[in-house]
């Protein structure tokens, strides 16, 4: 008997534009589209009642349609690679050219991180503003500094290219190469946790519970402390 950890609820279809990256925001869907685009859908209740706002009573996404709400055409000048909200800060952190940082819902630029330039992904540490980006064999770790700038803190080599990363409490999960390993912020220091096996690439993905979710032959849930 096959267990199903997750289940799957479709809430949009037929978007004009392959999707790159995905994020959320109270209710609403941020999608991140190949033709530079950066597209909002609302639950379709939302919209009904004529909820233009960017928070609800119930800020969650909701099982039910989503409806295309605004579309920003040009929102990104080269290819996306990777985006997250934080809605605890109103910001939407972008990775195209270089590492953008967008005040949410009215999406004003606040800051880009020159620096951040040719990276090929990055984590957020919503709790503590902290930034891990991930550029060439390099880790670069910043910090937000008043809500408008920030600050480099470290930077460490690592073996390889890292494909996939996300913070656990202090520390860093890399997927390096085919396997895993967990990055000290304060040091660099690196551990290894285990191979990631034959699939394409190593995927790390943050869990609202602090846990992590690593890719594998089949998907394996690993809780990772945050101490």
């Amino acid at each position: 008997m096959v267990h199903s950890a997750y289940d799957s609820v479709e809430l949009l279809k037929g978007c004009p534009a392959r999707i790159e990256a995905v994020a959320s925001y109270g209710s609403k869907l941020l999608l991140g589209c190949s033709d530079g685009s950066l597209r909002i859908y609302a639950p379709s209740s939302a919209l009904a009642a004529g909820d233009d706002g960017p928070l609800s009573p119930n800020p969650e996404i909701r099982r039910e349609p989503y409806i295309l709400e605004r579309t920003v055409t040009g929102f990104w000048k080269r290819a996306l690679v990777a985006m997250e909200a934080s809605r605890s800060r109103d910001l939407l952190l972008s990775l195209s050219e270089w590492i953008v940082l967008h005040r949410l819902p009215n999406l004003e630029t606040v800051v880009a991180i020159g620096k951040t330039k040719g990276a090929n992904v990055f984590s957020w540490d919503d709790r503590r503003g902290f930034l891990g980006v991930g550029r060439q064999k390099r880790i670069g770790i910043y910090r937000l500094d008043g809500g408008r700038e920030f600050v480099e803190v470290k930077e460490f080599g690592v073996p390889d290219v890292v494909k996939s990363m996300a913070w656990c409490g202090e520390n860093i999960c890399l997927g390096i190469r085919r396997e895993y390993m967990i990055m000290n912020s304060t040091t660099g220091a690196l551990s290894e946790v285990f191979p990631s096996g034959r699939i394409a690439s190593p995927l790390v993905i943050p869990l609202p519970s602090g846990e992590l979710l690593l890719g594998k032959i089949s998907e394996e849930r690993i809780r990772l402390g945050t101490e």
